[in-house]
């Protein structure tokens, strides 16, 4: 199944009253192992990836893994940027294929984190 968006996944949960599981994912094996376990369950997914991650294994290695995986299934499967605290690797990921990010602009001042969360 294509990767879908965590709004669409969680406008559903929140409907019919169930709760979505989130993971951290930094190779193949734990991608695999999340997407198929909640195929299993048919339980939809959003598997993330923190900025380590992504330092690690490459933007569109983690993309095209998470793609293939999520392809090989037939549960909704978003893609999740965790915790990114640079705007511009946010856009990065989004461009690659990411369906869902959050940005951390816990370390910038309050004026900065508004002014760049809301751009």
């Amino acid at each position: 199944m294509p990767l879908t968006t965590s709004k669409d996944i969680l406008i559903r949960a929140y409907k019919e009253g169930w709760a979505v599981g989130a993971f951290n994912a930094n190779n193949l094996e734990y991608v695999q192992a999340i997407i198929e376990a909640c195929a299993e369950e048919k339980a939809p997914v959003i598997l993330q990836a923190m900025q380590g991650a992504i330092k690690y294994a490459g933007l569109h290695n983690i993309v095209d893994m998470v793609k293939n995986v999520a392809d090989s299934v037939s549960i909704p499967v978003v893609l999740h940027l965790d915790h990114g605290t640079d705007f511009k690797q946010n856009v990065e990921c989004l461009k690659a294929g990411f369906t869902s990010l959050m940005f951390d602009g816990s370390l910038l001042s309050y004026e900065d984190n508004v002014r760049i969360t809301r751009s």
